[in-house]
């Protein structure tokens, strides 16, 4: 991992790296930073471009993700998707993605995503 990359990665205080887990209203709050979001996926943004997608985050909120593409991508294969990536003007630059399945308590995962802000020192 060279320095850039390093910068956008927080540290709790036991000086672990860890990249922050948000829900819709936080993604604004971290532009500029590495972060990982968990979305309902619910389409293409728009027919002109391809390579921005359009989810539901674990409140209820939408948010928008680009793609790079200079990356292969196939396509999501499920419904919840966790991105990773960095926020840059409110959306997510994908970096990579993990898929979650088709059946997903979200409500509960917002959950935990607010305690991890509540309570840092525990995440």
């Amino acid at each position: 991992m060279n320095d850039d990359a390093m910068m956008d990665v927080s540290q709790n205080e036991a000086g672990v790296e860890f990249i922050p887990r948000l829900n819709g209203s936080m993604i604004n709050k971290f532009n500029g930073s590495e972060v990982s979001i968990v979305g309902k996926y619910l389409g293409n943004a728009n027919d002109s471009d391809a390579t921005e997608h359009v989810f539901e985050a674990s409140d209820g909120l939408k948010f928008r993700v680009k793609l790079n593409p200079s990356e292969p991508f196939d396509g999501y294969k499920t419904k919840h998707i966790e991105i990773r990536g960095n926020v840059q003007d409110g959306i997510v630059q994908q970096q990579s993605y993990k898929e979650w399945g088709d059946e997903f308590a979200m409500p509960t995962w917002d959950k935990f995503v607010q305690l991890t802000h509540q309570y840092p020192q525990l995440f």
